[in-house]
């Protein structure tokens, strides 16, 4: 078996108590200090706020545009989903750019959030003013947000960390116990065991080793160069490679037959795949047995460490990115709305999936029980849920370089899979990725 391994020193953890508890001393008087508001924070006047944003509304703005207009009765918010696929943001770009009148948008990369920079309402100053936002200013430490060249253009309304999805029930079939924290080893091991010819894979995918080992900025060198060189990502490969070649992995041939990789939630909640590391966002589908019935109980556990007993960063991310368009008529009425999402997300948006970037003043265990659902104790398991996503250990890597970003993860899509097809070999995909991601990079604007 491929043994992983770690040079690098990885700064301190990102406490989760940041995350899920937020500043808890200074979040409930920072709560009624944003520009005289109350809870939501901003003053400014009345008039309609349109927001666009790729959450159905059902999924959480609904609830929580009807608790703003409780609050602040002088604004009125419409709400426009967009689909966060190439085509939806696409439309936005148009929208913005055109005559579209549009108050609030969220983003969901940071390569997205770069390119509308220009588009948007500069909100260095305003993050500055509010005591609970603290962790999302330019000189946080960790960093909470993206700066561009100093300046902030957005607000984290979200934290999507990457969980391990496990079927209980072939857990116990296997008589396997599971340890709380793990790393890529033992990960591989259960998965093997997991694994039943014919029936079911042990994992959807092979863990991933550069990024959780490297941290922010993983993909380029100090100098700004393209990182791809770094054994770890020819150790990740060839982890993958030796998983897919044993059947304990699913082909990659398959995962794009079936387009898996927009919709892995299907073959584990169909039992044909033990466990799949994902977003927070699977639990939409988890809690829909009608759509997606199935007869075992889901543990949620956090991606393996490359290695035992070292710390190392969750490969999820901070998102739904809201930023005020440098158009709004409104833009304090807007600040006023922003605020008041970024501090009750907690409140009303875990439901689909989406844990707060700042947790306000929502409880712990009404969170878990919003995003569980009223079902929790049959289709999970919540204890496991509440272990991971309360502790106050894990870290998300926060990007600060983004040149050629979006055309670098082109490049190495199309190379991996040309990898696990047997197309290419690890060697020509370090080359290659070297070579064609440099070439974006000095090509970036």
């Amino acid at each position: 078996m491929t043994k992983t391994m770690s040079g690098a020193a990885i700064p301190r953890a990102l406490p989760r108590r940041t995350i899920l508890s937020g500043l808890a001393g200074v979040a409930a008087t920072g709560a009624l200090a944003g520009c005289g508001g109350g809870a939501g924070g901003g003053g400014g006047g009345g008039g309609v706020l349109r927001v666009w944003g790729g959450v159905p509304a059902e999924s959480g703005p609904d609830d929580l545009i009807k608790a703003f207009g409780e609050e602040h009765p002088e604004i009125k918010v419409e709400y426009t989903r967009y689909v966060n696929d190439e085509p939806g943001n696409l439309k936005l770009d148009t929208s913005l750019q055109g005559g579209v009148p549009i108050d609030i948008f969220f983003s969901y990369s940071p390569a997205n959030l770069k390119k509308r920079s220009t588009l948007a309402l500069e909100l260095t100053d305003r993050i500055n003013g509010e005591a609970d936002f603290a962790k999302f200013t330019v000189d946080a430490d960790p960093v909470n947000n993206y700066p561009f060249e100093g300046k902030l253009f957005a607000v984290p309304a979200a934290l999507a960390p990457l969980n391990t999805y496990v079927n209980e029930t072939m857990i116990n079939e296997a008589g396997i116990t599971l340890p709380e924290d793990w790393d890529v080893d033992e990960y591989c091991e259960i998965a093997r065991k997991l694994t039943v010819k014919d029936k079911a894979f042990g994992t959807l995918t092979a863990p991933t080793l550069a990024r959780a080992t490297l941290g922010p900025n993983s993909s380029y060198t100090a100098d700004g160069k393209a990182n791809f060189a770094h054994p770890l990502f020819a150790q990740q490969l060839e982890l993958a490679l030796e998983l897919q070649r044993e059947g304990t992995a699913m082909p990659r041939s398959q995962i794009l037959a079936e387009k898996l990789q927009t919709f892995p939630h299907t073959p584990f909640l169909a039992g044909r795949v033990a466990m799949v590391i994902q977003a927070g966002h699977l639990v939409r589908y988890i809690g829909d047995t009608k759509e997606y019935p199935h007869d075992f109980r889901t543990i949620c556990l956090p991606p393996p460490a490359p290695v035992k007993g070292k710390p190392y960063w969750n490969e999820g991310q901070i998102g739904d990115l809201m930023s005020i368009s440098a158009k709004s008529k409104n833009p304090d009425a807007a600040w006023t709305f922003l605020a008041f999402w970024v501090r009750n997300a907690g409140k009303y948006m875990i439901k689909g999936g989406r844990l707060p970037s700042l947790v306000g003043d929502a409880k712990p265990a009404d969170m878990i029980a919003q995003l569980l659902g009223p079902d929790r104790d049959t289709i999970y398991d919540p204890a496991s849920f509440e272990r991971f996503l309360f502790s106050d250990q894990f870290q998300v890597a926060v990007d600060t370089k983004f040149a050629g970003a979006t055309q670098i993860q082109q490049i190495l899509l199309k190379l991996t899979d040309e990898v696990l097809l047997g197309d290419r070999t690890v060697e020509s995909w370090v080359a290659e990725a070297v070579k064609q991601s440099d070439a974006a990079i000095a090509t970036a604007p």
